[in-house]
């Protein structure tokens, strides 16, 4: 894999990282157990940025530090115990909702808007599916109602104005920084 590939693969880890971070979040524990975070954003801009694949490895990555210890989760946490707690759904989406939001990016006449935006919608819908099937699994939300409740309810609107931002600015971060675009799009 070329190092330009590479570069872009471990800065959008970092972003998703940074994007995590206490000053990034905010708690609401009368609402969710599920911390309000910018990840959402990170995750739908790496697949719309960097393509699905590029995307999808940037999320392996940060999963990956996670799960080694770094604390790159939401709250400043790390370890692998995160990946089997309460957000556990959401963190394993991360990768396929990065790959749906980059689908459309390279394939010939689907990397206009309506593709962008269908293929970030899409990686949205991941992160719920996933993230509420975890809340059930581990137990936090009894059924399925009450996990939606808690999961998706307190998050919609702002999700889908870090969606709507991932769309807007994905082309325009794509051309000013060189560095995001893979090798083979040059």
């Amino acid at each position: 894999m070329p190092t330009r590939d590479l570069t872009a693969i471990a800065l959008f880890a970092a972003i998703t990282a940074v994007c995590a971070q206490p000053w990034a979040s905010v708690a609401v524990p009368v609402v969710s157990s599920v911390p309000f975070t910018l990840q959402v954003f990170a995750v739908l801009a790496s697949g719309a940025i960097l393509g699905a694949r590029r995307g999808f490895l940037s999320q392996v990555v940060y999963l990956l530090l996670g799960a080694a210890g770094a604390p790159v989760f939401a709250r400043g946490h790390g370890g692998a115990q995160v990946l089997v707690g309460p957000t556990a759904g959401y963190l394993w989406a991360f990768p396929i909702a990065a790959f749906a939001a980059g689908w459309g990016r390279g394939r010939p006449g689907a990397d206009g808007g309506p593709a962008r935006i269908l293929g970030v919608a899409a990686g949205l819908v991941c992160i719920y599916a996933l993230g509420v099937a975890g809340l059930v699994v581990t137990g936090t939300a009894p059924t399925l109602a009450q996990a939606v409740k808690v999961g998706v309810i307190p998050f919609l609107v702002l999700d889908l104005v870090k969606a709507g931002l991932a769309v807007a600015i994905a082309d325009r971060v794509r051309s000013a920084v060189p560095v995001l675009q893979a090798a083979r799009d040059r």
